[in-house]
């Protein structure tokens, strides 16, 4: 008797970035270095801003935003746990050191009832465990940070990884840091350390601990103002695992905070901006069949923006409100395949939300996706979720930059909500090689804010918070389109988005629909890595339609202030933002158990000056309003790697 036979083959995956199950894309840190480098760092949340669907961010922007959400609806973690305030210098790279971190986890919208309360995506990075071998380092040294990661064996079943990294770009980069011409001077530090026990064949637990600081000083001679901001986070966290037969155990206790002071002076005068966020919690979750339930309890002690003024020895301070809060919930999802082509997830939260004024809320989150799989011919997925969110961000920028601050659902604004729904369908080309994804997005958002305030609102005598609060709703929808090329010498991606951010406000003075301060209509983006040998060689580039911006109609000086009239909200924009990045390492040994070499990388090749913001500008008596730049239009930098 003859069978006939099939022959299903494809390509070995080479590219540090995979999809995973539902919307899930995961990025393998340890190539990670294949990548450009800024400054001399590969960092794995600038890549996510290559990606389809999530937002480029300028200079001075460091919010991830992804779908047209603001920055504080994602949730941001590392091991499971929050992280605030998660950037450096501005949002160039981030807090996570990619060496000590395995893998990251990203989704573009949460369809998993796991996750915590957020409107947004989920960024995940993923803890380090066991070692293949006594010793693991992997360090690098450039012009301006030095970081290393260091992982040995502390027992027979125990694991010890430690990571720190500190920058010293005011030595080598000084003479060039200035903001518009004034001097500026930044420095910042990170630390990591996790240990992690095999605690018997079914048991494994973590103790994982970070804290991370920076310093930034602002000398604003046209003003004869000096601003100085120092922010910091931490992180502490035991987790533990157990295994009985078809039953996974997960539980997490943490704490996790963030912290910013900035400072202005002038003339004898001094304005204090502080303002913080701290959370403890438990997290518990089981793993059964097609089933997880769990739990979360999250207790907050947020201080929202609260200005001290010291106005000519004058001493003014606001009381403003230490808020504590707590919020509880338990959820289940349920993953079944139905048939040879159909998959379900679905899932539903409910949420218990003590506001500090001791109002309660509750909240039901449902989510559901539906998947069709025609193998070879792709797979189709369509995604439902009705989402909470009673945490907020906003401030000055409005970009997630470190004087941006937090506060609570509840006297400032009713918890958020979101209705999302997506429809997305890729498919692997010749033989894998190639993966081309699409999808179409709608997301309907609900008690949104944005603050219209700036900085000579904070010396008011009666500083009220509510003042500057735009509150209202919004609508964010669009269509994005990504091909991967996973395999071969040659790797890395395109990928391409048309979209809209648009809020309305309850305020009469706002009567029509706005984009959102960091919407960006159309973006291109690419990159590429290509291995040749002893050299890799890769590029990035970009290409995004401006954000808006309120631009004044005119300005006048009276009594010897300066009065400012504002144009319509939001109804100007920059220009288009457009960069080229390269980078190329030579490794002087690559093998098995060691390499080493240097990297060369150019940020900003064209040397295009990019717009990040529009400003008043006073020099020698003479007013204007004109763009401003990033401190350097091309940065060079060179470093030196070893691992082992």
């Amino acid at each position: 008797m003859d069978l006939d036979s099939a022959v299903f083959s494809s390509h070995r995956h080479t590219s540090a970035l995979k999809s995973v199950a539902g919307n899930e894309l995961e990025m393998d840190l340890s190539q990670i270095q294949n990548y450009p480098k800024i400054l001399g760092n590969t960092d794995p949340m600038n890549m996510l801003k290559y990606f389809a669907g999530v937002q480029t961010a300028s200079e001075y922007d460091s919010g991830i935003h992804i779908q047209g959400c603001d920055n504080a609806h994602n949730y941001i973690a590392s091991g499971g746990v929050p992280v605030y305030g998660a950037n450096h210098l501005f949002g160039l790279f981030s807090v996570f050191n990619p060496s000590h971190y395995p893998k990251m986890k990203f989704r573009r919208s949460v369809v998993s009832s796991s996750v915590a309360n957020r409107l947004g995506g989920f960024i995940g990075m993923v803890l380090p465990d066991s070692l293949d071998r006594k010793v693991r380092g992997d360090f690098s040294i450039g012009i301006m940070s030095a970081q290393g990661t260091l992982s040995f064996k502390a027992g027979k079943r125990s694991f010890v990884h430690l990571s720190a990294r500190r920058s010293f770009l005011n030595m080598l980069y000084g003479r060039w840091l200035r903001v518009d011409g004034n001097p500026m001077r930044y420095g910042f530090g990170d630390y990591n350390l996790t240990y992690h026990i095999d605690a018997g064949s079914r048991d494994k637990i973590w103790i994982d601990a970070y804290l991370g600081n920076d310093k930034a000083f602002l000398g604003a001679g046209n003003y004869n103002v000096d601003l100085g901001v120092a922010w910091g986070n931490h992180l502490g966290a035991l987790h533990w695992e157990h295994t009985a037969g078809d039953y996974v155990l997960n539980q997490t206790m943490y704490v996790s905070g963030y912290g910013v002071d900035a400072s202005l002076y002038q003339d004898g005068s001094s304005l204090k901006v502080p303002s913080s966020i701290g959370t403890a919690g438990y997290k518990g979750k089981i793993q059964w069949k097609d089933f997880v339930s769990g739990a979360d309890v999250t207790l907050y002690k947020v201080r929202p923006q609260a200005p001290e003024k010291n106005l000519n020895g004058n001493m003014d301070v606001d009381d403003s409100e230490l808020q504590t809060a707590a919020e509880f919930d338990v959820y289940t999802d349920y993953s079944r395949t139905l048939g040879e082509r159909f998959e379900v997830n679905a899932g539903v939260k409910a949420s218990c939300y003590l506001s500090p004024e001791n109002k309660t809320f509750w909240g039901l989150s449902p989510a559901v996706s539906l998947s069709y799989n025609a193998y070879q011919m792709g797979k189709v997925t369509a995604s439902y979720s009705y989402q909470h969110q009673y945490l907020f961000q906003t401030g000055l920028s409005n970009i997630g930059l470190p004087i941006d601050f937090w506060f609570m659902a509840g006297s400032h604004s009713l918890p958020q909500s979101a209705l999302s729904g997506s429809l997305s369908y890729e498919v692997g080309l010749q033989n894998d090689m190639y993966r081309l994804s699409m999808e179409a997005y709608g997301k309907r958002l609900y008690n949104q804010v944005e603050y219209n305030g700036d900085l000579f609102d904070l010396l008011n005598s009666e500083y009220d918070l509510d003042r500057y609060l735009l509150k209202g709703d919004g609508m964010n929808y669009g269509v994005n389109l990504m091909i991967h090329k996973q395999s071969g010498s040659l790797t890395g991606w395109i990928s391409c988005a048309v979209g809209r951010a648009l809020r309305t406000f309850d305020d009469p003075d706002y009567p029509s629909v706005y984009p959102a301060s960091h919407e960006r209509i159309y973006e291109l983006n690419a990159l590429c890595s290509y291995e040749y040998e002893k050299w890799q060689f890769s590029g990035t580039f970009v290409c995004a339609g401006g954000t808006p911006f309120t631009a004044p109609e005119s300005f006048y000086l009276s009594a010897g202030n300066l009065i400012t009239k504002y144009g319509e909200y939001n109804s100007s924009r920059l220009r288009p933002y457009i960069r080229l990045d390269l980078s190329v390492n030579f490794s002087f040994r690559k093998d098995g158990r060691q390499e080493n070499g240097l990297n060369i990388s150019v940020y900003n090749v064209l040397a295009r000056k990019n717009e990040i913001m529009w400003r008043l500008n006073i020099d020698d008596g003479t007013f204007s309003y004109r763009p401003m730049a990033f401190f350097m239009r091309m940065m060079p930098s060179i470093s030196y790697y070893h691992k082992f």
